[in-house]
């Protein structure tokens, strides 16, 4: 349980009625709004939203502390600084809240309280030194605008996405469907956290896209349509934007800026975050148009159907496991900005065939060299600070002497980490994507090195005190030698302590110093003892480290020696200012070593994971996607075999483009239907990121989307049914699919009727295997779409396999050719254990239902067989019918008898068994 809160609300009865009837007038908020006023000692939180800190922070509503009289009277709870800081983290980097803070302007008594600042999901520029001052902050923040436009009878969308840790600004403008497919996907390859729309668009066409964005879990926030004017854009880029050498220096000649839509919807994310009042965003920014045709196509379907990322909902397995996504699974970077990266890689898959053979090469390496990959990972990666965060820092001025020295120390490791990739006899890819770039950098920062070696106290520094070097200025100097003067004769203090109290000095009588109480001696709990009736010593305060006191001399010297670094610490401040001036010139150089260093971290991460697997990782082959080919020799779900208690059955996938791309699987539930297509989808997704693959061997052709439709998702409290969700979703995969992508399909039609869903499942694997010839993988409880085969030759039913053996089921987990010749729901429904009469009952209604489909007769143990009959007799049956059509009417009712008894016998003569059947059980 977290500490409860020890302050008590320091107002009087009449001030707390005043700020009840303030805080019941403030303005109706959102639920998901948290607002909090700043008490200077600590903060409070009020009615709804006290309550739900209570359980957030404390786990207990008994914090909550009713303030006011009736009928002015609301719960109250405090925060002190340290909950307060915890819990605007949590909300703003996990739960996306909104965070207001109020301040008040008068004094305790008046009630002239104004919002002081807010922040959102998207928007942290307030809170920065709350989430980012001593926390490395491993998550991506970036948010976007969107601003939607005709062309002629097209429908346009214009969207700009600011990160401000990255300080880029991305921009798009492109045509879009209906339910805004190309959107959706851009969505996926940015993972924005909030997205601003123009507010009182109540049009289906907003409503369609606020829905998009709910669905997606990105936060909503409406702006004044007025905020989407782009008059004074050109101005606020020239403010904002780093200019290369050599080019223009005006937005205007940008060709971003011709995005009239986008550039509308980057005027309103500059205003919305503030971006031209901080002179730290000036000329810090790069401006470029998203290219997404660099990445496959994912849509957010997708991204949880293969479960990429992991979410708060995740459900465990049958065997107690919490689920495990593919990111956390891949995640092992050992710095900040390597968490960031690989967040984004996994939603960035590659289509471009040189880049990810080059990640390969690297991770390859990495897999194979165990010492290095150890070094990398263990020594070096580990030591390195979140340069993008500092970089920021350094930026807008606001760097410390300690964030210089972060930089100073990471940068001295680099040598030696070039050394050691050097070593290894570069491949190409190291050589071009790390070792390059990392020399070219190193070289950019040598004079920053020189200006902290110069200006810091290196040796103040190792021991956490960080300090302007004393030879800096001549006043320094002279303080510094009375802090040594005086530090010495602290030093002679020990041995006297030490003989007074008969104790050994160094061992059993220690003297430290710290920021809070400056020196001090300190013994163990044990030794306390001796300290008692000696009034010369004063006891600080005693912990489970010890006690902490000093005696009268050292009150003094220490005194004298606070006093001196007081006044050196006030005398360095104009020194620091001019240090972080010209740190902040290396802003640049410093976020760019960031990056290449992230890219080392994932790819390091890649090879850990590979290694770390219950069977190692192979290196997939990709080829282009003209070869039309995806084999996966003994596939694996890279989750599911990682957890306790599973022994993973791999099985394989052949698709070989004009042969087979096309698989049907049927089997029982349970069976494994769902794991095995899922499984092929996250294989060719790490294929494409640059990670090795859990198979034996794979073969994989470039694909330009991996679109999926699994499960019945509810999205109720989204407005949309489970049968409306999947059928926007399969539409989406129907506009968006070609030739090179990866389909995978579960469980489609269920939530309609059973004949109206066999009808839509069946016209969408016959689309997507006759017209669009993709590579899907149709899991389905609708056997009779396995027909489907006989008409497409590229089509191939599969099945899992089961045993039932004294009326019990053995799920056996492995995929198999041609179709399950039996349903097992009834097993299924056994083995979870429904009462017998239930079951019983069950069997009868089945055997109404089914209606002579299922009847045994010669052939019938044999499926294919068994399909074969049917169809001949089902063809027989067809022309039976159109012969009794063509009948003449007019004929007497005894010669109408006579032609049908014509007709059966010539139906009878071709003593097809599935006919016989049928008319004998009737």
């Amino acid at each position: 349980m977290a500490v409860q809160p020890n302050q008590q609300f320091s107002m009087d009865p009449p001030t707390q009625q005043s700020f009840v009837r303030f805080f019941k007038s403030l303005p109706e908020k959102l639920d998901t709004t948290i607002r909090f006023f700043n008490r200077s000692d600590y903060y409070t939180v009020h009615g709804s939203d006290a309550l739900f800190a209570a359980q957030e922070v404390f786990k207990t509503t008994s914090v909550c502390k009713m303030i006011g009289a009736e009928p002015h009277k609301t719960e109250g709870v405090i925060l002190n600084k340290s909950h307060f800081e915890t819990f605007v983290r949590d909300l703003l980097l996990v739960k996306q809240y909104r965070v207001e803070v109020y301040v008040n302007q008068g004094s305790s008594k008046n009630q002239n309280w104004i919002l002081e600042y807010k922040g959102s999901p998207g928007n942290l520029s307030h809170f920065e030194d709350i989430l980012f001052g001593n926390n490395e902050i491993a998550v991506g923040v970036s948010v976007i605008a969107v601003k939607l436009g005709t062309e002629g009878k097209s429908r346009v969308v214009g969207l700009s996405c600011v990160d401000v840790v990255s300080t880029l600004i991305s921009v798009a403008e492109f045509q879009d469907n209906e339910s805004f497919s190309n959107l959706e996907s851009l969505l996926v390859t940015l993972a924005p956290k909030e997205c601003l729309l123009i507010q009182g668009e109540g049009s289906y066409e907003f409503q369609t896209l606020k829905q998009l964005m709910e669905r997606s879990n990105v936060m909503v926030t409406l702006r004044k349509k007025n905020e989407f004017a782009s008059d004074s854009i050109i101005d606020d880029l020239n403010t904002l934007i780093k200019f290369k050498k050599g080019q223009k220096q005006n937005a205007q000649s940008l060709p971003e800026v011709n995005l009239n839509l986008a550039m509308s919807a980057t005027s309103a994310l500059i205003k919305y975050l503030d971006l031209t009042s901080d002179e730290g965003h000036m000329n810090q920014f790069k401006l470029n148009q998203i290219e997404q045709s660099r990445y496959i196509r994912l849509d957010s379907a997708a991204i949880k159907a293969l479960n990429i990322e992991p979410h708060t909902d995740t459900i465990p397995n049958l065997h107690g496991n919490p689920v495990a996504s593919v990111l956390t699974l891949l995640d092992k970077c050992r710095t900040a900005q390597g968490h960031r990266l690989i967040a984004q890689w996994v939603r960035q898959p590659l289509k471009d065939l040189s880049l990810i053979k080059e990640r390969h090469d690297i991770v390859e390496l990495l897999v194979t060299n165990n010492e290095l990959r150890s070094v990398l990972s263990d020594d070096y990666l580990k030591r390195i600070p979140d340069l993008q965060q500092l970089a920021k820092k350094l930026a807008r001025k606001k760097s410390t002497l300690q964030d210089c020295y972060k930089i100073y120390l990471c940068v001295s490791y680099l040598p030696k980490l070039m050394e050691q990739l050097s070593s290894e006899g570069t491949i190409t890819a190291l050589k071009t994507m790390i070792i390059d770039p990392l020399k070219e950098l190193i070289e950019d920062m040598d004079k920053f090195q020189q200006l902290v070696e110069q200006t810091i106290d290196l040796e103040a520094a190792e021991r956490g005190d960080f300090m302007v070097n004393s030879g800096f200025e001549d006043d320094l100097k002279t303080l510094k030698d009375a802090m040594d003067e005086t530090e010495e004769t602290i030093q002679q203090q020990l041995n006297k302590a030490a003989n007074d109290l008969c104790l050994e000095a160094g061992k059993m009588l220690k003297l430290e110093s710290n920021q809070q109480f400056g020196y001090y001696f300190r013994i163990t709990l044990k030794e306390e003892k001796i300290l008692r009736n000696k009034k010369h010593y004063t006891i600080l305060d005693s912990n489970k480290a010890g006690v902490r006191f000093r005696n009268n001399k050292l009150n003094e010297l220490n005194d004298d020696f606070i006093d001196a670094r007081n006044k050196y610490l006030e005398r360095q401040k104009g020194v620091i200012t001019e240090i972080v001036g010209i740190a902040a010139g290396y802003s640049e150089t410093v976020r760019t070593i960031g990056g290449v260093l992230a890219c080392l971290d994932v790819l390091t991460a890649f090879a850990s994971a590979a290694v770390s697997a219950n069977k190692v990782y192979v290196r997939p082959k990709m080829v282009p996607s003209e070869e039309g080919e995806l084999n996966l020799l003994q596939v694996r779900h890279p989750c599911l075999e990682m957890q306790q208690g599973v022994d993973y059955i791999a099985n394989d996938i052949n698709f070989k483009r004009d042969q087979c791309h096309f698989c049907i699987i049927t089997g029982p539930n349970m069976g494994g239907k769902s794991t095995y297509i899922r499984s092929v989808g996250v294989t060719a997704l790490m294929a494409h990121i640059g990670s090795f693959v859990p198979c034996d061997k794979a073969t994989i052709s470039l694909l330009d989307c991996i679109l999926a439709r699994v499960g019945a998702d509810d999205s109720q409290l989204k407005g949309l049914s489970t049968f409306m969700m999947e059928m926007i979703e399969t539409a989406a995969i129907l506009k968006t699919a070609t030739c090179n992508s990866l389909v995978i399909i579960d469980e489609l039609g269920r939530g309609t009727s059973t004949y109206e869903g066999c009808g839509i499942a069946w016209s969408i694997a016959e689309h997507l295997a006759r017209d669009i010839k993709s590579y899907c993988l149709f899991a389905t409880h609708f056997h009779e779409i396995t027909k489907l085969a006989e008409e497409i030759p590229t089509v191939k039913n599969q099945h899992v396999t089961a045993l039932v053996e004294d009326n019990k089921l053995t799920l056996l987990y492995k995929i198999k050719p041609g179709i399950c010749d039996q349903s097992f729901g009834l097993h299924v429904a056994k083995m979870a254990n429904f009462p017998p009469d239930v079951i019983e009952f069950a069997k009868r209604k089945q055997a109404e239902l089914e209606d002579y489909q299922g009847v045994a007769f010669e052939g019938s143990d044999n499926p294919q067989k068994k399909q074969k009959i049917i169809q001949e007799g089902e063809i027989l049956i067809s022309q039976f019918l159109t012969k009794c059509k063509a009948l003449d009417q007019s004929l007497s009712n005894t010669d109408l008898e006579n032609q049908l008894s014509l007709l059966k016998e010539d139906i009878l003569s071709h003593k097809n068994p599935y006919i016989e059947a049928l008319l004998t059980a009737s």
